[in-house]
């Protein structure tokens, strides 16, 4: 078994032929600032393609059992994603998405009348499309402030639906594609939303992405709290192992960040991902706690 935590679904005419444009994550960091015509026209689009028939073939092809997905920036609703869960129940689970249309399209001047809408969605998203979890939440767009305090201020209503329905949250680390807060990606702010909120599990995705002021930052917070988690997409061999070494492979999961971008990729999303887990020297208790264990732990899969 291998629960893949962390995949985005669904896609835009626009974003056709990108494999021609950009073969590495280096790349898809930029590609926003290098094709930015193509960029503007995918996020403006109005309505998502399902992909995730294309998600399950990657899955097979790479023995990926088990995916928790969420929706991709942009017009891609947590409908879909719930309907593409409906349809492979036995594989998939649902997560909410909240804010990926201002990750798309720009972040509002003011988001604080945008929380209790949010607050709203996951309810929707727990009660009628049947999610488990809130998938990765940018923080700029449910507040604008920066220190710690009055950020944590403005995620306490999200954080007390989640501790209400019993669900974990997702927030990431370092850098992404899209435009804005980036500031948000050092997450000594998560110190103060996971100390106020103990009994929700809080996972901080992309463990720096092999960065280490990032990294040491989310792992720090993770010392700090037992609450808090990390994934394993975008990291390197040697965050991985030092990371197990200090809170223990209990508390770390498996996640590729599948998308339609990589899909772009000149070596497949799931065999550059293995590599980092194959590379970091894991024993047999910890390479199974990471693929799965932690995982089924934190949303609630059955482990065989």
């Amino acid at each position: 078994m291998i629960v893949d935590q962390h995949v985005h679904i669904g896609t835009f005419p626009a974003l056709e032929g990108m494999e021609n444009l950009v073969r590495s994550d280096e790349e898809i960091a930029a590609w926003r600032t290098r094709y930015p015509d193509r960029y503007r026209k995918a996020l403006f689009e109005e309505e998502g393609i399902d992909n995730s028939d294309a998600l399950l073939g990657d899955m097979d092809r790479h023995d990926i059992t088990h995916a928790l997905v969420m929706a991709y920036p942009g017009s891609v609703s947590n409908d879909m994603v719930a309907d593409a869960v409906r349809r492979n129940p036995d594989r998939l689970k649902g997560m909410v998405r909240l804010g990926h249309d201002q990750q798309a399209r720009g972040y509002l001047k003011d988001p604080s009348p945008y929380v209790p809408e949010a607050v709203r969605e996951i309810r929707r998203g727990v009660e009628d499309l049947g999610m488990v979890a809130v998938g990765e939440v940018f923080i700029r767009s449910l507040t604008c402030e920066v220190h710690p305090e009055r950020v944590a201020d403005d995620l306490d209503p999200i954080l007390a639906e989640c501790e209400r329905y019993g669900i974990p949250i997702q927030f990431p680390t370092a850098w992404t594609q899209f435009a804005g807060g980036l500031a948000y990606g050092d997450v000594t702010w998560a110190d103060e939303v996971a100390g106020r909120h103990p009994d929700v599990k809080i996972v901080l995705t992309k463990m720096g992405r092999g960065i280490g002021r990032y990294f040491d930052t989310a792992l720090t917070v993770a010392m700090r709290n037992t609450n808090v988690y990390l994934d394993t997409v975008s990291t390197i061999s040697e965050h991985l192992r030092h990371a197990v070494d200090r809170i223990g492979a209990g508390r770390i999961m498996f996640g590729s960040d599948w998308a339609v971008s990589c899909l772009w990729l000149s070596e497949p999303i799931y065999q550059q991902r293995m590599q980092v887990i194959d590379g970091a020297g894991l024993s047999d208790t910890e390479r199974q706690a990471v693929l799965s264990g932690t995982a089924c732990e934190v949303f609630g899969w059955p482990n065989p």
